[in-house]
């Protein structure tokens, strides 16, 4: 095992498997876990029975680029040192390869992030969700509860997307932030709302600041412009109301109370 550790503020747990060639910096890993070869790891707390594969960096900081004005990057710099972890995963999280999250990102437990999956900044995913392969999660975007968002979505900043949300894959969210710098993004970003167990058919674009109702299904290549109520079925480019939904409802009331629902 061939490691560098940076940083003096390291704690491993009982029966870790540690790869090659890990950096670690200001990290704390739970038992039982397993970190692959090749993985940076910087102001991270890894709760127990969680996997990291190769090639993966959990850590990524943007201090340097353009999502922070000067000024917040001076106050971030200067009060890193009160904070402990930046990235918490919960437990029995499975991030495979060649994932990059970004700073200021909670993983619940029981989730999994596949291979090549990019976590922007102060993204929080609550518990036993899934983030397909290629697929990007911009800064501020909140994702519910047992979640599956599929392969080769792109999901833009300030999205919400609330529990037992289905989006298939190639979904595009596409956002009004302006050409040029983008300082402003948190005060100008306009995202989605998708409500309750609603469902994206894959191939789906998604405009800025549309509401998607509870337990609705948008077909597969459908453009959404407007908002859409719950419990419908919309198609097309614009979406359209095709119908309403008919089943009483795709979320069982067992599994409600299971999720505090």
């Amino acid at each position: 095992m061939n490691n560098k550790n940076t940083d003096e503020n390291i704690i491993i747990g009982e029966n870790c498997e540690i790869g090659k060639n890990v950096i670690l910096e200001n990290v704390k890993i739970g038992n039982n876990c397993k970190i692959g070869d090749n993985v940076f790891l910087k102001s991270v707390s890894i709760d127990d029975d969680s996997i990291i594969q190769n090639n993966s960096i959990i850590g990524y900081d943007t201090l340097s680029g353009h999502y922070y004005d000067q000024k917040q990057k001076t106050d971030y710099s200067n009060n890193l040192k009160n904070l402990d972890y930046r990235i918490i995963i919960g437990k029995n999280v499975l991030i495979r390869t060649a994932v990059t999250i970004y700073m200021d990102v909670k993983i619940g437990n029981n989730c999994w992030i596949n291979h090549n999956a990019i976590i922007r900044e102060k993204v929080n995913i609550l518990e036993d969700s899934t983030i397909g392969s290629n697929t990007i999660i911009e800064n501020n975007v909140s994702i519910g509860k047992r979640c599956v968002i599929h392969n080769n979505t792109m999901v833009c900043a300030e999205t919400l997307i609330e529990s037992f949300v289905f989006i298939g894959p190639g979904v595009s969210f596409t956002n009004n932030s302006p050409i040029g710098h983008l300082r402003d993004l948190p005060s100008t970003i306009n995202g989605a709302k998708l409500r309750l167990g609603c469902a994206i058919g894959g191939g789906s674009t998604i405009c800025p600041g549309v509401e998607i109702g509870e337990e609705s299904i948008i077909g597969a290549g459908a453009v959404v412009t407007k908002n859409i109520h719950s419990r419908i079925i919309a198609v097309g480019n614009p979406a359209k109301k095709f119908k309403d939904v008919e089943t009483i409802s795709f979320i069982k009331e067992k599994i409600r109370k299971q999720y505090g629902i």
